[in-house]
């Protein structure tokens, strides 16, 4: 059987500005790649660093016959280069966007596409991780439905014919001033992209590591958005999806290959259904089951610790519900005047502040995002709770546990004065990084009550709470770890005895 990939030619389109200290990594993940069946188009966004003479060494002595290198003078941004360059300047068959302060980490990726666009594919995608651990969640698109109405699933690494670009007009990079774009490039790029074609194909693999800690990224400039994008690049993706789709020509019946894996896209997403409509069932026996314990708890909370009952329902799914409201009651109960550190403020944080004040102690919430820190200090000020609970807002900071790098809260704000009985870890989301809150029992270890301690680590029946959980004891095997069942999963850590 003849390969058809050996007679598909790929571009990879790479851009960047001031990566010097990532584009060696770069291109040295370029070179690892098993098919040779490929150029290279790299283009300086007008560096002011030594960007361009690493690329130029790195590239004459990995692609000697088939690179190009294009200095820019003027700073354009990714979404004008690519209207530029990529719809005719080098002929290729499909074309990959790399960025350069990114990597590819599976050296058959770019094989893998070849051959999907000799099996006749249009566009061809794969998931990616974060420099932190974070996995991408990509994920396969309906060919039989617009691709503006799914979300964005094609992100890192995407490809596409290059017939495709060919066909999208200046506009569609740029902003109602005809401004071009200088963030959400990766959108501006695919969607039109997307909109001429149903001959998608996802592969279900990990080829590209995302660098989500350089500073020149534009989610890490401006307000702090707690994710993978900023205000402005959220601003720029709304504009590249207000923009009229541009006709298909493409569609999915006239390719077999393409209509079975749409079939097979629409089967999966059956058997998703199906098993969240038994997972909700099981949800409901699990209410109903559990409604007057939840019923009980709750006229405790509202007669003897005085929560108002507008409070408890406010909190809904979050992590302070009713059933870990009452246990932790019965657990301050066992401290004079506690002192408790929570970590991540949120809707509960009030009601966690009533327990602890009636009981005359100390509550600190521990909170990265500024405008989460001024709502719930607001919220204890309001209802006489200051005295006995405040928030501090600190940044998430680098750090790193049992070789697990991450971003937690900056803790420097402690002093060896103090002293808690009580930890609760809600925060950071689990979105920020790999074990997001790995860190956190190694962060107040020093501070810990010497006659006895509770812990509590929210949302413990997810796999990654779980897995925290397993580290700790690893590396602390004089704890204890009881998995406690509300309408969330939460394990208590105590000491052993």
């Amino acid at each position: 059987m003849v390969d058809k990939s050996l007679a598909v030619r790929g571009l990879v389109f790479v851009c960047a500005r001031n990566a010097e200290p990532y584009v060696a990594r770069c291109l040295q993940s370029l070179a690892a790649q098993r098919s040779t069946q490929f150029d290279v188009l790299f283009i300086d966004d007008a560096s002011t660093d030594g960007t361009v003479n690493v690329v130029r060494e790195l590239l004459q002595a990995h692609f000697p016959d088939r690179h190009t290198l294009l200095a820019s003078a003027e700073r354009k941004g990714k979404a004008r280069h690519a209207f530029e360059q990529l719809p005719g300047r080098i002929q290729a068959d499909f074309i990959a966007v790399l960025d350069g302060d990114d990597e590819l980490v599976d050296p058959d990726i770019l094989g893998e596409m070849a051959r999907a666009y000799g099996d006749g594919f249009d566009v061809v995608w794969t998931d990616f991780v974060t420099d932190t651990g974070l996995d991408g969640g990509n994920g396969p698109l309906d060919p039989f439905d617009s691709p503006r109405a799914q979300g964005w699933q094609s992100s890192h690494f995407f490809s596409c014919r290059q017939s495709l670009l060919a066909r999208v007009p200046a506009s569609y990079y740029q902003d109602e001033q005809g401004q071009w774009l200088d963030c959400a490039c990766d959108f501006a790029i695919a969607y039109p992209v997307l909109d001429q074609t149903r001959r998608y194909l996802h592969l279900p693999r990990t080829s590209y590591r995302y660098t989500t800690l350089n500073p020149q990224s534009h989610h890490l400039q401006g307000e702090p958005s707690g994710g993978l994008s900023s205000p402005r690049q959220r601003a720029a993706a709304a504009t590249v999806l207000a923009k009229p789709p541009l006709p298909c020509w493409r569609p999915v019946h006239e390719h077999q290959p393409s209509m079975n894996h749409g079939l097979a896209v629409k089967l999966q997403q059956v058997h998703v259904d199906v098993a969240q409509c038994f997972a909700r069932v099981e949800s409901l026996e699990k209410q109903v089951h559990e409604a007057p314990f939840v019923q009980l708890a709750m006229e405790r909370l509202v007669r003897q610790e005085r929560i108002p009952l507008g409070w408890l329902r406010e909190a809904g799914a979050w992590a302070l519900d009713v059933g870990l409201l009452d246990h932790l009651a019965d657990t301050l109960n066992a401290y004079q005047r506690p002192r408790v550190l929570e970590f991540g403020s949120g809707r509960g944080s009030k009601m966690l502040a009533r327990l602890v004040a009636d009981r005359g102690g100390r509550l600190v919430c521990v909170e990265h995002d500024p405008a989460w820190a001024t709502r719930t200090q607001g919220e204890f000020d309001r209802h006489g709770l200051s005295t006995h609970a405040q928030v501090v807002a600190t940044p998430l900071v680098e750090t790193e546990f049992m070789g697990q790098p991450g971003l937690f809260y900056d803790m420097s704000f402690l002093t060896q004065a103090d002293v808690f009985d009580v930890v609760i870890v809600d925060g950071p989301p689990a979105r920020t990084c790999h074990l997001a809150r790995l860190p956190a029992l190694p962060a107040v270890a020093a501070h810990l009550a010497s006659e006895g301690f509770h812990v509590y680590l929210d949302d413990h029946e997810r796999d990654e709470e779980q897995e925290i959980v397993r580290r700790w004891l690893e590396a602390a095997p004089e704890l204890r770890a009881q998995a406690l069942s509300f309408s969330k999963g939460v394990c208590e850590i105590t000491p052993a005895r």
